[in-house]
């Protein structure tokens, strides 16, 4: 996609704020983003983004982009990836007629301090964390009480593990190191009204 100097520029006004949304496995992003998305802050998912990228450039792939897909996407000159992928989601924001939206999942450091850089005060990362205990107690509620399934704990907690490795291998970790606000998220199940004021104090900080 050629993107011009000024095209860019002129898309980047049009944001009045956006949010980044990282973590581990059942951390609370999607109730993070669901809760921003009640709210006029439109959720979307950084997949999809990536998805629409690849098909520009005629990866093929069926459901889920495969690892070297990603890797594939994002060698080269990263920060013109970046730049694309920016440009195309504010036209996703235009399109669904919004000012504001929130990003799930963030797992690349690089590209939320990329955001950052571009938009300015107008961006906040968010790492969300909390214990693997805690993260396999919702997990398994998910899928036992909720789905219906039939798992031991241990299990889950195996499962948890798994996918975790997934995302920490592609970096998710570090987007700690580069978030606006880390919010420990270790009792969500129990005090979901505390984490909800949490993350609507975060939200009129940007909306301000």
């Amino acid at each position: 996609m050629l993107i011009t100097d000024q095209q860019f520029e002129d898309k980047k006004r049009y944001v009045k704020g956006m949010f980044s949304l990282g973590g581990l496995s059942e951390c609370g992003k999607s109730a993070a983003g669901l809760y921003l998305n009640s709210i006029g802050i439109k959720r979307m998912k950084i997949i999809q983004i990536e998805k629409e990228m690849m098909r520009a450039r005629n990866y093929d792939f069926t459901g889920h982009p495969s690892e070297e897909d990603f890797v594939k996407l994002y060698s080269g000159d990263q920060e013109k990836v970046f730049r694309e992928f920016l440009y195309r989601l504010i036209q996703k924001m235009e399109e669904a007629g919004t000012y504001y939206a929130s990003i799930e999942s963030l797992y690349r450091a690089e590209l939320g301090a990329y955001l950052k850089k571009e938009l300015g005060p107008r961006m906040m990362n968010i790492y969300i964390e909390a214990p693997i205990e805690v993260r396999a107690k919702r997990e398994f509620k998910k899928q036992t009480v909720d789905n219906g399934k039939d798992y031991t704990f241990a299990e889950i907690v195996a499962s948890t593990k798994k996918k975790d490795q997934f995302k920490i291998d592609k970096g998710a970790k570090k987007v700690k190191n580069i978030a606006d606000i880390i919010i420990n998220n270790d009792s969500f199940v129990e005090n979901e009204q505390e984490y909800e004021n949490i993350i609507a104090g975060i939200a009129s900080i940007v909306k301000k």
